[in-house]
């Protein structure tokens, strides 16, 4: 079955709704600083410095070295934030506390990390694997993906969505929430390779960005067809790409290794949806190597 038939068979969405004539830059941003940790700063701030207004900074061990994605999610009634470091941890923060309230070690240089509904986690991690932990479980079972890099809950189709190489793909989510499985894997094959990073189109129903090595797309869930995105946000080597629903596109380009052996720009890049440059943002002295719109829920 292919990615278009099991959108229809299970029912996304409707028509895809128009986006908005014009974006302001209202709402938060998030950057993954390498070398610190990650600080949420608002769009309407063109100083962004300190530690923002909010930071969680990174324990300093190796493990946690070169953290590599945050997500934003809520969970039990409390705002949680979830973290992965290529140096092979993963974690999540309650955002009040700013207490780690669960980590593991999936190693593999983890890439992407996201909190299914129930309480499971499952993580990417680039050198061929997704762990799926149960809620509250330490040690998981590993599912082969070949460079997984990007991996998310995607609440219209009910499936678990990873990306890597040149591979978009969708799975069941079934066991229960302290014993979870990832099976159907249904794929389709990404226009380029290097595939990075995954989200929502967040105020467009049926729509997935992503990016690759060479370009960034949308993927259209109720169709199964890409496309390259709009202006200026068709770039390569993003490394995270994310939008607030009727606001800002915000991405992260990182094109090589910094001396002190981060990856990461002090640059944020912002857009509106038409493609046209909205700006950009910088932090002094940053390894950023992704930045994400701070939303708390999947759609």
């Amino acid at each position: 079955m292919s990615l278009a038939a099991l959108s229809c068979a299970v029912g996304v969405g409707g028509a895809v709704a128009g986006a908005a004539p014009a974006q302001a830059a209202a709402g938060q941003a998030a950057i993954v600083d390498q070398r610190s940790g990650v600080k949420i700063f608002n769009l309407d701030s063109t100083t962004w410095k300190g530690n923002g207004v909010w930071a969680w900074n990174k324990p300093k061990t190796a493990a946690w070295s070169n953290l590599s994605d945050v997500k934003f999610r809520t969970y039990g009634g409390r705002k949680v934030v979830l973290a992965v470091a290529s140096g092979g941890a993963a974690g999540i923060i309650d955002y009040s506390t700013k207490k780690t309230t669960w980590s593991a070690s999936p190693g593999g240089n983890p890439h992407a990390i996201e909190l299914l509904p129930n309480g499971a986690v499952v993580v990417a991690s680039s050198a061929g694997k997704l762990t799926a932990y149960g809620k509250g479980k330490t040690s998981g079972r590993t599912y082969s993906f070949a460079d997984a890099h990007a991996v998310l809950w995607e609440p219209g189709t009910k499936r678990l969505w990873a990306l890597g190489g040149n591979q978009l793909c969708s799975f069941k989510v079934g066991g229960t929430a302290t014993a979870p499985t990832l099976s159907g894997k249904v794929c389709a094959k990404t226009p380029s390779g290097g595939g990075h990073d995954l989200s929502p189109v967040y105020g467009q129903s049926a729509q997935l960005w992503l990016s690759t090595g060479s370009h960034v797309y949308t993927y259209n869930l109720n169709r199964g067809t890409f496309s390259k995105a709009s202006g200026s946000i068709d770039n390569s080597q993003i490394k995270s790409i994310g939008n607030i629903s009727g606001g800002l596109v915000i991405t992260a380009k990182v094109t090589k290794a910094n001396s002190d052996g981060t990856w990461g720009t002090n640059k944020v890049s912002l857009y509106k949806l038409n493609g046209s440059s909205a700006g950009s943002r910088t932090y002094t002295g940053a390894a950023i190597y992704k930045a994400r719109p701070v939303v708390w829920n999947y759609r």
